[in-house]
């Protein structure tokens, strides 16, 4: 009973399409059972034509799975390679990586306000755990001001980020909403706006600033002893 409906699915499937190797998988028969049930079946032109469809899709789906996983093992020998490199991490670490942090998205226009911007949940994370962990900047002295656009749920994005920072609802300024009647701005091209994370200490920025200092200075020394045999000009 149990390989009469098999057959009778079987045949309806091939009907519907689908290649001998799909309906194999799918019923679990072997290969000369099947030609057997489906031997006397007659198949359109169409039927035959979406057959040929299904089995190019598959192909190309068998093809793009394995290019995944060959990407994804490469990634972990990868990986397992820097994790060897490059742990443990220590605070000086840390340290540095936040300074190079805020040389690419830090505001450096005033000399009293820290802030990083970034649309990235990760990078806005990173960038608190290093302002309350690493520069010792107290937790309630921490302000958030987002950059959202009109056709957002302006309350369910504070309450995203306001979930990312565990920053307190009553330290998040007034949000800028740029009014835009664009059908290109959505979730998927800016996700859930920009996050600025905001702290007020003259003293901290200048030490941030100054240790910036320090950095670039310090590898325009180093790259130009580094490779000044190379060229005859400085390099930065």
């Amino acid at each position: 009973m149990a390989r009469r409906l098999d057959r009778r699915k079987a045949i309806t499937l091939r009907e519907q399409g689908e290649t001998y190797n799909y309906i194999r998988n799918k019923l679990k028969v072997s290969k000369g059972t099947l030609s057997y049930w489906l031997k006397d079946i007659k198949l359109t032109k169409n039927q035959l034509k979406k057959i040929e469809e299904n089995s190019r899709t598959r192909r190309t789906e068998k093809y793009l799975n394995t290019v995944h996983e060959r990407r994804n093992n490469l990634f972990k020998s990868y990986l397992a390679e820097e994790k060897n490199d490059l742990l443990p991490i220590n605070e000086r670490d840390f340290l540095i990586a936040g300074l190079f942090l805020y040389l690419g998205e830090g505001g450096k226009s005033t000399w009293w306000d820290i802030s990083i911007s970034n649309t990235n949940p990760v990078i806005i994370k990173f960038a608190i755990f290093w302002l309350t962990k690493i520069l010792k900047v107290p937790k309630n002295k921490i302000k958030i001001r987002l950059h959202l656009y009109k056709n957002m749920n302006i309350e369910k994005e504070i309450g995203f980020w306001k979930k990312i920072t565990r920053i307190s609802r009553s330290k998040f300024g007034k949000p800028y909403i740029k009014n835009t009647s664009s059908q290109k701005i959505n979730y998927n091209t800016f996700g859930h706006g920009t996050c600025n994370v905001i702290v007020n200490d003259t003293k901290l920025k200048n030490k941030i600033m100054a240790g910036l200092r320090v950095l670039l200075e310090e590898s325009k020394s180093y790259i130009n002893s580094k490779y000044s045999a190379i060229t005859p000009n400085s390099v930065i």
